[in-house]
Protein backbone atom coordinates (compact mmCIF):
# COMPACT_ATOMS: atom_id res chain seq x y z
CA UNK A 1 0.00 0.00 0.00
CA UNK A 2 1.50 3.57 -1.39
CA UNK A 3 1.81 6.24 1.13
CA UNK A 4 -1.12 8.99 1.63
CA UNK A 5 0.95 11.49 3.67
CA UNK A 6 1.84 14.16 1.44
CA UNK A 7 5.14 15.80 1.49
CA UNK A 8 5.86 19.33 1.67
CA UNK A 9 9.03 21.25 -0.09
CA UNK A 10 9.47 24.71 0.86
CA UNK A 11 11.54 27.39 -1.12
CA UNK A 12 11.94 30.89 -0.34
CA UNK A 13 13.46 32.57 -3.62
CA UNK A 14 15.29 36.68 -3.53
CA UNK A 15 13.20 38.58 -5.25
CA UNK A 16 15.11 38.35 -8.40
CA UNK A 17 14.07 37.24 -11.92
CA UNK A 18 17.30 35.80 -12.38
CA UNK A 19 16.27 33.17 -8.99
CA UNK A 20 13.41 32.02 -11.69
CA UNK A 21 15.56 29.31 -13.27
CA UNK A 22 15.80 27.04 -10.23
CA UNK A 23 12.04 27.17 -9.80
CA UNK A 24 12.20 24.82 -13.28
CA UNK A 25 14.51 22.69 -11.94
CA UNK A 26 13.15 21.58 -9.16
CA UNK A 27 9.46 21.66 -10.75
CA UNK A 28 10.47 19.30 -13.00
CA UNK A 29 12.53 17.22 -10.66
CA UNK A 30 9.14 16.78 -8.30
CA UNK A 31 6.81 15.73 -11.66
CA UNK A 32 9.28 13.18 -12.03
CA UNK A 33 9.27 11.98 -9.23
CA UNK A 34 5.40 12.03 -9.14
CA UNK A 35 5.47 10.21 -12.60
CA UNK A 36 3.54 13.17 -14.39
CA UNK A 37 4.21 13.06 -18.26
CA UNK A 38 6.64 15.17 -20.39
CA UNK A 39 3.70 17.15 -22.16
CA UNK A 40 2.02 17.44 -18.32
CA UNK A 41 5.22 18.41 -17.04
CA UNK A 42 6.13 21.38 -19.58
CA UNK A 43 2.49 22.83 -18.95
CA UNK A 44 3.15 22.26 -14.88
CA UNK A 45 6.19 24.31 -14.85
CA UNK A 46 5.01 27.00 -17.01
CA UNK A 47 2.81 27.79 -14.73
CA UNK A 48 5.13 27.86 -12.02
CA UNK A 49 7.56 30.15 -13.58
CA UNK A 50 4.68 32.67 -14.64
CA UNK A 51 3.72 32.31 -10.74
CA UNK A 52 7.22 33.24 -9.58
CA UNK A 53 7.68 35.39 -12.28
CA UNK A 54 4.97 37.23 -10.89
CA UNK A 55 5.64 37.14 -7.42
CA UNK A 56 9.23 38.45 -7.93
CA UNK A 57 8.13 41.19 -10.62
CA UNK A 58 5.11 42.55 -10.05
CA UNK A 59 4.65 41.48 -6.41
CA UNK A 60 7.96 42.20 -4.80
CA UNK A 61 8.90 44.74 -7.65
CA UNK A 62 12.51 42.93 -7.91
CA UNK A 63 13.00 43.98 -4.08
CA UNK A 64 15.71 42.20 -2.80
CA UNK A 65 15.18 42.75 0.82
CA UNK A 66 11.93 41.04 0.07
CA UNK A 67 11.08 37.33 -0.86
CA UNK A 68 9.17 35.10 -3.34
CA UNK A 69 7.86 31.95 -0.97
CA UNK A 70 6.77 28.98 -2.68
CA UNK A 71 5.33 25.65 -1.30
CA UNK A 72 5.29 22.70 -3.45
CA UNK A 73 3.07 20.27 -1.95
CA UNK A 74 3.03 16.52 -2.88
CA UNK A 75 -0.11 14.47 -2.65
CA UNK A 76 -0.42 10.89 -3.95
CA UNK A 77 -2.61 12.10 -6.49
CA UNK A 78 -2.33 15.69 -7.16
CA UNK A 79 0.62 18.27 -6.91
CA UNK A 80 -0.23 21.50 -5.12
CA UNK A 81 1.68 24.54 -5.62
CA UNK A 82 1.50 27.37 -3.18
CA UNK A 83 3.38 31.14 -4.14
CA UNK A 84 3.40 33.91 -1.89
CA UNK A 85 5.27 37.35 -2.35
CA UNK A 86 5.58 40.10 0.00
CA UNK A 87 3.66 42.69 -1.75
CA UNK A 88 0.84 44.87 -2.15
CA UNK A 89 -1.37 42.18 -3.66
CA UNK A 90 -3.78 42.67 -6.57
CA UNK A 91 -7.85 42.06 -7.59
CA UNK A 92 -7.48 39.03 -10.42
CA UNK A 93 -10.69 40.96 -11.76
CA UNK A 94 -8.55 43.96 -12.40
CA UNK A 95 -6.21 42.40 -14.55
CA UNK A 96 -6.89 42.82 -18.55
CA UNK A 97 -8.43 39.53 -20.26
CA UNK A 98 -5.19 38.76 -22.71
CA UNK A 99 -7.89 37.48 -25.13
CA UNK A 100 -10.07 40.75 -25.17
CA UNK A 101 -8.90 42.23 -29.04
CA UNK A 102 -8.28 45.50 -26.93
CA UNK A 103 -5.65 43.62 -25.06
CA UNK A 104 -3.76 41.64 -27.37
CA UNK A 105 -0.41 43.94 -27.67
CA UNK A 106 -0.33 44.31 -23.91
CA UNK A 107 1.98 42.21 -22.68
CA UNK A 108 0.48 42.10 -18.71
CA UNK A 109 -2.21 39.19 -17.98
CA UNK A 110 -0.95 36.40 -19.93
CA UNK A 111 0.97 34.91 -17.19
CA UNK A 112 -2.39 34.23 -15.14
CA UNK A 113 -4.48 33.61 -18.04
CA UNK A 114 -1.34 30.65 -18.74
CA UNK A 115 -1.17 29.57 -15.10
CA UNK A 116 -4.68 29.18 -15.47
CA UNK A 117 -4.67 26.94 -18.79
CA UNK A 118 -2.08 24.81 -17.52
CA UNK A 119 -3.07 23.88 -13.70
CA UNK A 120 -6.83 22.04 -12.91
CA UNK A 121 -7.32 24.64 -10.80
CA UNK A 122 -5.91 28.62 -9.67
CA UNK A 123 -6.96 30.38 -6.90
CA UNK A 124 -6.01 33.75 -5.27
CA UNK A 125 -6.19 34.87 -1.96
CA UNK A 126 -8.26 37.96 -0.88
CA UNK A 127 -4.84 40.22 -0.66
CA UNK A 128 -4.21 38.96 -3.85
CA UNK A 129 -0.54 37.91 -2.37
CA UNK A 130 -0.98 33.94 -2.40
CA UNK A 131 -1.87 32.09 -5.29
CA UNK A 132 -2.33 28.30 -5.46
CA UNK A 133 -2.36 26.11 -7.89
CA UNK A 134 -3.66 21.94 -8.76
CA UNK A 135 -2.53 19.48 -10.87
CA UNK A 136 -4.17 16.49 -10.56
CA UNK A 137 -2.33 13.13 -11.47
CA UNK A 138 -4.25 11.81 -14.95
CA UNK A 139 -5.66 8.13 -13.23
CA UNK A 140 -4.11 5.82 -14.95
CA UNK A 141 -4.96 1.89 -15.75
CA UNK A 142 -1.16 0.74 -13.74
CA UNK A 143 -2.46 0.04 -10.19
Amino acid sequence: MGSTTEQIIRLDLPSSIQQVYLLDTIILEILKEMDFDEETSELVSLAVIEAGTNAIKHGNKEDWSKHAHFEFIVHPDKLTVVVQDEGKGFEREEVADPLDPANLLKSSGRGLFLMEACMDSVTYNKSGTIVTMVKHKPLSDKQ
